[in-house]
């Protein structure tokens, strides 16, 4: 009776604190993944972090939910200590509000559809260690102007830009190798595609209800008078701005 007396005492004096303290209480029932993953954070308002969930690993730190409602979003390259690397599936889908996003050169990873329908969005830098963009990572992002693609990408995957409405110029470099289809479909401003390296493996579709006139560096290969149904040109004969 006494040891059923004491848990009850600590028990409620747990939940008492993790009250004030704003944690939730699940945190001291929940024990360490074998694997290294730690427990999943869910943290107060009043922490930098409140608009993210996450999970820990040993060395990474993956940002797994955002369920914050801010225009602007600053993604930490550290939580807990640990690097962020990895942005999730669909972590930012259809935030309506979101307009400018800052991630980490941290970051290594983007999962598909991370961005998929945030209308408002215009403004996000790719950290530079990113290395393939999903599929429709940026699938009607109807206000993004321009965005630059890191030098170490080399496969676009598809939808991964289609309807982007807004974009009107974009440089594709020199490691990519592969472009799926409706990458750039129904990017209806979309006027002047750069390519800095080798044609990539040809496909169709990948500008399906886009018009734009591709230019290639001086001294590429594989390329011929079209690439994917749209015309091919030198950039020394891209029109001056």
């Amino acid at each position: 009776m006494r040891r059923l007396f004491t848990f009850l005492l600590v028990f409620w004096s747990a939940i008492l604190y993790c009250s004030a303290q704003r944690i939730d209480p699940a945190r001291l029932l929940v024990p360490p993944d074998r694997a290294g993953q730690k427990f999943i954070s869910y943290p107060a308002a009043s922490n930098p972090l409140a608009d993210f969930k996450w999970r820990l690993y040993t060395h990474e730190a993956f940002v797994s939910h955002f369920i914050g409602h801010s225009s602007l979003v600053i993604v930490p390259d550290k939580i807990q200590g640990v690097p962020v690397t990895r942005i999730g599936h669909g972590v930012f889908f259809r935030c309506n509000e979101l307009s400018n996003v800052i991630l980490p050169d941290t970051v290594i990873e983007i999962g598909a559809s991370a961005f998929n329908r945030c209308y408002q969005l215009k403004s996000i830098t790719i950290p530079k260690g990113v290395l393939i963009i999903r599929e429709s990572t940026f699938f009607r992002c109807y206000k993004l102007k321009e965005i630059i693609i890191p030098d170490r990408v080399h496969s676009i995957k598809e939808y991964a830009f289609s309807r982007c409405k807004s974009l009107n110029d974009i440089v594709i470099p020199k490691k990519v190798n592969s472009i799926e289809r409706h990458a750039f479909s129904n990017c209806e401003n979309l006027k002047n595609v750069v390519f800095l390296g080798d044609a990539p493996n040809e496909v169709s579709d990948v500008f399906k209800g886009s018009t734009p006139t591709i230019y290639r560096s001086k001294g590429s290969t594989g390329w011929k008078a079209t690439w994917s149904g749209r015309p091919v040109k030198l950039i020394s004969e891209k029109p001056k701005i």
